[in-house]
This record gives C-alpha cells, structure tokens and sequence, in this order.
C-alpha cells in the first residue's frame, strides 16, 4: 500500500503511438515515477490509518512543497504487442524521460476538482495517437457513464 499519492509510481497498460517527426513514430507506454521516491506502508502501518488518509497526506505534502513526478515512456519494439494491455513489455525496454509533473494545489474534498469532469484517453494532443486496442478505445463511453451517475449522485444531496 502506498504512503502517499506522491510516493506511487504510475503506468499505463495502453500504448499511444508518439510522433517525434513528421513520418516517424515510436509506440509507447506511460510512466510517472515520484521524484521523492516510493514509500509503501506495512500492514500494521496501514491499521492506524483512517479511510482518506491518501487524500490528507497529499494536501499536507503539497503545502510544504510541490510534488513532482518524471514523465516517462517506454518504447515498444518490434514484436511487442500493442492492442493488448495484459501483456506486459519487457523491462529491458528503453525508457526516455518525457517531461515533469508538478502538483502544486489540491483540492479539497475527496475528490477535489475532479468529481465533475470525465477522463476520456482518447482525447489526446497533436502528435499522440491511440493504439488499435479494443480496451482503450472502449473507455471513453464508461467513463461519461460515470461522471452522469457521479454528478446525479450529487444533484441528490
């Protein structure tokens, strides 16, 4: 179990085909790694800890200090399968350092922000496209479904 939101490394399952040039591209998997490091909690640690204690000790981090995490990518190479986020590439795989994120603000609120918007990962900037994976390209209709019942959920408190 993580310590906190800013201490977890992410990934997605996912590739998007990335653009470097006109006429070339690589196929690659997301990563963010905490600039801090991974800190996980033992068992017992995780008994004294209340049910929102993730969201409590991000907004207490991030008023020390931003939270920042390396934007990586995982190139694909020949053979790799693409359309499939169960298999696993090898970690042999070149990683490159893409960008930084930086969390400076949280919102309160479990949720903050975010309970009223939707997370589509088809709607991607200019030089990154979807894979063909069934999986991928299916998330969009769910994910509306579930800021629809979030939102009415809401309406009704």
């Amino acid at each position: 179990m993580p310590a906190s939101y800013g201490a977890a490394n992410y990934w997605g399952v996912n590739a998007f085909e990335f653009e470097a040039a006109p006429g070339k591209s690589r196929f690659a998997r997301w990563q963010f790694v905490p600039d801090a490091g991974v800190m996980g909690l033992t068992e017992d640690q995780l008994k004294t800890m209340g049910d929102e204690f993730l969201a409590g000790e991000l907004r207490e981090r991030v008023a020390k200090a931003p939270v920042s995490f390396d934007f990586r990518l995982q190139l694909a190479e020949a053979g790799d399968n693409l359309i499939d986020p169960t298999l696993t590439w090898p970690d042999a795989r070149t990683v490159v350092s893409a960008g930084k994120l930086v969390i400076d603000k949280v919102s309160e609120g479990m949720g903050g922000a975010c309970d009223a918007m939707t997370f589509n990962p088809l709607v991607l900037p200019a030089g990154i496209k979807p894979s063909a994976d069934p999986v991928l390209n299916a998330r969009a209709a769910p994910y509306a479904i579930s800021l629809g019942r979030r939102l009415g959920e809401a309406a009704k408190k």
